[in-house]
């Protein structure tokens, strides 16, 4: 796009003169508008990338090469690409919100052409040479695919199970081993990035990134398409290589530090991933409301029933727990970068759990029509599907909560006094430093979060002064800062081992509740500071008041009741922006259907 282009777009959303110089939030809603009009309305019969033709592609187990050129005319792959390595990506926080839009219609090529590149080339941009660097931003600029090998897990997905091994031979060559049977564009990768053993029987791994298409053919065999359960034009695959030999060149960091390496890429793929499906929930809410349109429409109006308000309320609440906690995470990747580990492992964990939830909760609601082949109710299945395999389910959970629950003990009453919580953590309008590699690898601890609520509670007197469920929400708040100081209690109790080892089962559950008041946490904030923004109904305390009752009530304490208006005006918000539409997330970008 030109820089005409953007002007004009630019002029168009938000009314001034192309020579006005827009704020980031600005900008964002600007990109985001773009790509929706390059893709088209979703739910149009003819549209070549809309819901229908994605539902073909689901059905038949194909890709779509119409999406795959449209992603690539739409400038995607620079969205994946830092700006200092030629791309436009400004920031971890924005990057969720960009992909929303593909995310909205094709998961599983968003998850690809999308997510997967970006998660292999962190692993190079943090812990490569300027060669492997620029090697990496150029196949992902161009549009080239890049494909992942992940380790095994005792939690197996399809994707985490069996591993690559490899060792150091006579020649200083390396000598790459074994079969991966589900490898996410492992038939057509120009690049794969892959976490191999390399100890004797040691959890000690080492990162290689390597062309496949440049070793010997005699020493890698392509192994059937994988077929997923979900998200099933997903091009996943299997790759057996065999003694096959690798120029030294392709280690990513240092021998053995595969594990340590890998950690300074997990807090930005933790806090992207979950706001891009952000998007394929929005779709799914979206579905269902258009469904029951169509089934009653008299839905269409306001006139809708009290289960019907309340899980189009509950579930549109839930959209922006998710979201609050995910531009909170995004933005701590680069604010504080040596303690967002723990933050942005919450995220990973906590929010497609929460969305999973609300989907589900949503889907009794349709009752039978959840079971339809085709129409509206047929999408909101297929995103359901495609969210269930593309978070990984149990091993992503797993594999999270080994990062969550090894700092709790840390947590206990006495402990060292937090540092301050930078307000600039939860506004997206503030431009972001680029990522600190080295900060990154330092995992200071602390969350940023959690000693939030207290400095809330003491803002809520005279920010809520003069608006509604002032009472209610410093109830809520009061509640959850409770469940802060019972956290850090049981935190105190939890059994650690002499050489500092967690042996306490009880953490997995602490882990949740604690995760539960980080998202409450998070979505304080967005409120606290969004009062002089352009937005409405972000600055509204009804929305923070069902997402704070929400919250409490999954941490399993006690609720006061809530009065039915507060849900009213929320399912009114989702049908007015399903009627206009604007998205269903904080940004309200308009979309193209």
């Amino acid at each position: 796009m030109t820089m005409f282009e953007h002007n004009d777009i630019l002029a168009a959303v938000t009314g001034r003169d192309p020579q006005w110089q827009p704020d980031r939030l600005t900008r964002a809603r600007a990109r985001v508008a773009e790509i929706e009009d390059g893709l088209g309305d979703p739910w149009s019969h003819e549209n070549p990338v809309g819901l229908r033709a994605v539902l073909a592609n689901d059905e038949s187990g194909d890709s779509s090469a119409v999406g795959i050129r449209r992603f690539q005319s739409l400038g995607m792959p620079a969205e994946l690409v830092p700006e200092h390595l030629g791309g436009r990506m400004a920031g971890a926080d924005l990057l969720g919100f960009v992909m929303r839009p593909f995310f909205r219609r094709d998961p599983a090529l968003a998850f690809s052409h999308g997510f997967t590149p970006f998660l292999g080339a962190q692993m190079v941009w943090l812990n490569g040479d300027s060669h492997q660097r620029s090697k990496m931003a150029n196949v992902v600029l161009r549009g080239g695919t890049v494909g992942v090998a992940c380790q095994r897990f005792e939690h197996e997905s399809e994707f985490h199970a069996q591993e690559y091994s490899a060792a150091w031979g006579d020649d200083g060559m390396l000598r790459l081993n074994g079969r991966k049977s589900a490898i996410n564009n492992a038939h057509t990768a120009e690049l794969i990035v892959g976490f191999v053993s390399t100890g004797d029987g040691a959890a000690e791994y080492s990162i290689l990134m390597f062309d496949p298409a440049t070793v010997p053919p005699a020493r890698v065999r392509a192994l059937p398409r994988h077929r997923t359960t979900g998200a099933r034009s997903v091009q996943a695959a299997g790759l057996e290589f065999v003694d096959c030999p690798l120029p030294g060149e392709s280690l990513v960091g240092t021998w053995g530090d595969g594990v340590a390496l890998s950690l300074r890429a997990f807090p930005a793929a933790h806090a992207t991933f979950p706001s891009m499906i952000i998007g394929l929930a929005d779709t799914a809410l979206r579905a269902a409301v258009r469904a029951e349109q169509e089934r009653e429409p008299a839905l269409a109006g306001s006139a809708v029933d009290a289960s019907a308000r309340s899980a189009l309320a509950g579930t549109f609440a839930d959209l922006l727990i998710a979201d609050c906690l995910s531009l909170t995470a995004g933005r701590s990747v680069h604010l504080m970068p040596d303690r967002c580990d723990v933050l942005t492992a919450v995220t990973k964990y906590i929010v497609p759990k929460i969305v999973s939830e609300a989907l589900y909760d949503l889907s009794a609601v349709m009752g039978d029509a959840f079971h339809a082949e085709s129409g509206h109710d047929a999408v909101f299945r297929k995103q359901l599907r495609d969210l269930s395999t593309l978070t990984f389910g149990h091993v992503s959970s797993a594999i999270c909560q080994s990062v969550i629950a090894p700092y709790l003990p840390s947590l206990a009453a006495g402990a060292a006094p937090p540092a301050a919580t930078p307000a600039d953590l939860f506004r997206l309008e503030v431009p972001l430093p680029a990522m600190d590699g080295d900060r990154l690898a330092t995992f200071g601890g602390g969350d940023g979060l959690l000693d939030y609520l207290g400095h809330a509670a003491a803002r809520l007197p005279e920010a809520l002064t003069g608006q509604p469920y002032a009472d209610l929400l410093t109830v809520l708040v009061d509640g959850l800062c409770a469940e802060v100081a019972e956290i850090r209690r049981e935190a105190g109790r939890l059994s650690v081992s002499e050489g500092g080892m967690l042996l306490d089962n009880h953490s997995f559950p602490l882990s949740e509740r604690y995760a539960l008041v980080l998202a409450a946490s998070a979505c304080t904030g967005v409120w606290l500071n969004a009062g002089a923004g352009p937005d409405e109904f972000l600055a509204d305390p009804t929305w923070l008041t069902l997402a704070l009752h929400r919250l409490l009530r999954r941490v399993g304490a006690s609720v006061p009741p809530l009065p039915r208006a507060i849900e009213g005006r929320l399912s009114d918000e989702v049908l007015d922006r399903v009627r206009v539409p604007h998205s269903l997330d904080l940004l309200r970008t308009g979309l193209a259907g």
